[in-house]
């Protein structure tokens, strides 16, 4: 393992994945939730963003298509994550966006100058995946980095939900050390040696019956993701409690967190467990017992460095918009249990903003079917919607954005050029939503032809980019289907949330 790595498994690239949960206007929707001033800009003053860890940088740059008005630095210690995300930026002519190929190691003891501080920091993927010493300057980086009211997103893997796992990733990393063999190879014979463990009947199955289902997981994972997850020499899941202590020194107190279905714990839980976790004295001991009746798994909290001012309340004042339309009831995973909302609990709210395109929480909560289901309720069916995608947050009638436009256009070509890529920007809610291969090369044969082509030629030209990848036909439906799904339902989708 390399020394500048840090023990960090830089063999297989990270994946191009996006997570809404670190957009700034959800952030600061869960600020506001918290009851805490999420970060304001002053005139001629620019709001100002910073991922620490931002791997192969799509994230940050779908942000920065997305939020032109803000300032946007990302940084990694990975030269070819940092040459990735500068490649793309090229490509979209993005401005406010800039990346640094820097180690936080190096970071803690030599803040850049120009660098400052910021409104908005995250780290998502980062602090339960190195070492002691490399977390410190983490915290230390921080330090640097924030003022008093910036918020600060820190997404990690978290305790208990992860002790049914640790013995799949201690054997993995070990056949890694004695074998010397490349990652895929490692992860190929580790799954194959636990499948004859199962088989065997290992007591160890038995005692932890959460490694099963992580085993047939691991099976439909990226090898980008299961080599970040799980071949590094640091893997430590935490504690909230930890991790609150850490950023504890540098002025950073937990205000909440970013996973939106989590904002109504611990009152969606059974009563007695409710009730034994409200009666805890401290709201960090609160946390953990929570987190071991959930069996958590990973954690998006926001930290906030005070003093903040006064408290907001105006969580009300967001605007929701509709990005997914389901057909019928709607099924939410969540860390507590899987919640089934039945359709014409919120039916009301998807004609309404069906019609109207947007309308705040307080708007939609006074609809005469929302009132009859209480306040409390209504509330709860917002947050759920959220979280399972249905809504997002955002205003629709805004212009086209031509940063987004650019970019999402560099998306397709690259796309359809064979890149990994599954998100587009979208200036509406000033994130991003999913796409699929198949829907990114029918973006670039229809932006190719200006938008004048039909279904079936649609179907040809993404037909020839699959054959020119090698890449088999879609089994499931056929190409002029897709085509026509994409002309009649994708792209008026697309317009609505201004990713055109």
């Amino acid at each position: 393992m390399d020394d500048w790595a840090h023990g960090y498994d830089v063999s297989v690239g990270y994946t191009y994945g996006f997570c809404r949960e670190i957009a700034p206007a959800w952030l600061n929707f869960c600020a506001r939730l918290a009851g805490r001033l999420p970060p304001s800009s002053a005139p001629g003053k620019p709001l100002r963003y910073l991922e620490l860890g931002m791997g192969q940088g799509m994230g940050i740059t779908l942000l920065a298509a997305a939020n032109p008005d803000i300032d946007f630095v990302g940084v990694d210690f990975h030269p070819e994550h940092v040459a990735h995300a500068q490649g793309l930026v090229d490509a979209a002519e993005l401005t406010n966006i800039r990346f640094s190929p820097a180690d936080f190691m190096a970071l803690a003891d030599d803040w850049p100058a120009d660098f400052g501080t910021f409104d908005y920091v995250v780290l998502h993927g980062i602090f339960s995946w190195v070492s002691p010493q490399v977390r410190a300057a983490v915290v230390q980086c921080l330090a640097h980095a924030t003022h008093a009211g910036s918020l600060v997103y820190n997404g990690y893997n978290a305790q208990p939900g992860w002790l049914g796992t640790m013995p799949f990733q201690h054997i993995t990393r070990l056949i890694k050390d004695t074998s010397g063999h490349p990652s895929d190879k490692v992860l190929s014979d580790s799954i194959a040696l636990f499948d004859q463990l199962r088989t065997g009947g290992a007591a160890t199955f038995q005692i932890l019956p959460g490694l099963k289902a992580r085993l047939d997981s691991v099976k439909t994972k990226n090898l980008g993701y299961l080599v970040g997850e799980y071949m590094q020499e640091n893997w430590h899941p935490l504690w909230h409690s930890q991790v609150a202590r850490e950023l504890a020194a540098v002025d950073l107190a937990p205000i909440g967190t970013a996973t939106v279905a989590e904002t109504m714990l611990p009152d969606l839980l059974p009563p007695a467990l409710r009730d034994t976790i409200v009666a805890q004295p401290d709201a960090r001991l609160r946390q953990d017992l929570q987190d071991f009746v959930t069996n958590q798994f990973f954690r998006r909290d926001l930290f906030q460095r005070g003093p903040t001012g006064p408290a907001d309340t105006n969580a009300a004042d967001t605007p929701l918009c509709l990005l997914v339309p389901p057909r019928g009831d709607v099924e939410i995973k969540t860390s507590f249990g899987e919640i089934r909302l039945q359709r014409p609990a919120f039916a009301e709210i998807l004609e309404t903003l069906d019609t109207h395109g947007h309308r705040t929480i307080a708007q939609l909560r006074a609809l005469p079917g929302m009132q009859r289901q209480g306040a409390a309720v209504s509330q709860q069916i917002l947050l759920l919607l959220l979280q399972a995608g249905v809504l997002g947050i955002g205003s629709s009638g805004m212009q086209a954005s031509p940063s987004v436009q650019r970019l999402n256009r560099a998306i397709a070509r690259a796309g359809a050029q064979g890149l990994p890529y599954d998100h587009i920007a979208t200036a509406s809610t000033g994130s991003a939503t999913a796409v699929t291969n198949v829907q990114l090369m029918m973006l670039d044969a229809w932006l190719s032809q200006a938008g004048a082509i039909n279904a079936s030629q649609l179907a040809v030209a993404a037909a020839r980019r699959l054959q020119a990848l090698d890449r088999p036909l879609p089994q499931d439906r056929s190409l002029d289907l897709l085509a026509g799904d994409f002309l009649d339902q994708t792209l008026p989708l697309w317009r609505r949330l201004v990713a055109l």
